[in-house]
């Protein structure tokens, strides 16, 4: 097997993939990018640019090099090592800095993998790492192991939309009594919010189907939802404009935008439910 560990000299956590390695007696390769590995990485990043990210501050290190297996990012790399691909789906890109960790999607895995993302998430934190949980509403199981464990110091719950829409927002079926034991849940984290983007949805009805944005007045169901959940008409709630450009539908790529000045009309109706309810900003 070839496995190499791409680093840069000075990064914390590549010294923290480092460490877990070492700890649980996995060998590989270290290449420091800054150093000795620089050509080495450029001809790996050149052969593999398509599945390498790089955002407006560049590559994320470590990258793991497993064969034909490519992982990047402290979380991503020591789930990789701990469980191979079975926490793919919990653990995704980062998008987070200042010593947090995000990219944890709850409600993405397989539940029957939740010991295994907890000792995870649980090295991580011990190594000075702060965790910021995503969910949907899904896996509440998972959640409540690690509210539990105290291995979250932030979680953010997309909430769909209202409860008639939420299974065609999701695109599944869902279970309302576990959407209710998540909101209880997301509530007893040391911080939280809520977070809904007004976003295209397929309406029954139609051949093919007729798509349009959730309105103000699905929104505002979706507030009352939320309050009658959670038993609070304050708690922290974000709308968010729909971004095309990320949307992981390629049937919602072309919708068209909604029309300016829109965020005002959502927020309004949003904060009769809940009155500490923000919009974000953006073209919208």
């Amino acid at each position: 097997m070839s496995r190499i560990l791409f680093t840069a000299a000075g990064c914390a956590r590549c010294s923290i993939a480092r460490k877990f390695m070492q700890e649980n007696g996995i060998p590989c390769e270290e290449r420091d990018v800054t150093g000795d590995g620089k050509e080495r990485f450029g001809q790996f990043y050149r052969a593999n640019r398509g599945v390498i990210f790089r955002g407006r501050e560049g590559i994320e290190f470590p990258v793991l090099a497993e064969d034909a297996a490519i992982r990047q990012g402290v979380a991503v790399v020591i789930g990789y090592l701990h469980a191979g691909a079975r926490l793919d789906g919990f653990i995704g890109r980062n998008d987070l800095s200042k010593g947090w960790v995000g990219g944890l999607h709850v409600s993405g895995g397989d539940s029957t993998a939740t010991d295994a993302l907890a000792d995870v998430l649980g090295f991580l934190k011990q190594n000075g790492l702060k965790l910021q949980l995503a969910t949907d509403g899904r896996n509440a199981s998972v959640l409540k192991t690690l509210l539990e464990q105290g291995l979250g110091d932030r979680v953010i719950m997309d909430l769909k939309g209202p409860q008639a829409l939420y299974s065609a927002m999701i695109g599944e079926a869902i279970d309302a009594e576990e959407i209710l034991e998540t909101m209880a849940l997301v509530t007893r984290f040391p911080e939280y919010r809520f977070e809904t983007t007004v976003a295209p949805v397929r309406r029954q009805g139609g051949d093919p189907l007729a798509v349009s944005y959730l309105t103000p007045a699905e929104i505002e169901e979706a507030a009352r939802w939320l309050k009658e959940l959670t038993g609070s008409h304050r708690q922290p709630y974000l709308l968010r404009p729909f971004d095309s450009q990320t949307c992981a539908d390629d049937g919602l790529k072309f919708v068209e935008p909604l029309p300016a000045n829109s965020s005002f009309r959502y927020r309004s109706a949003a904060r009769k439910h809940q009155v500490l309810t923000e919009s974000e900003k953006g073209p919208w």
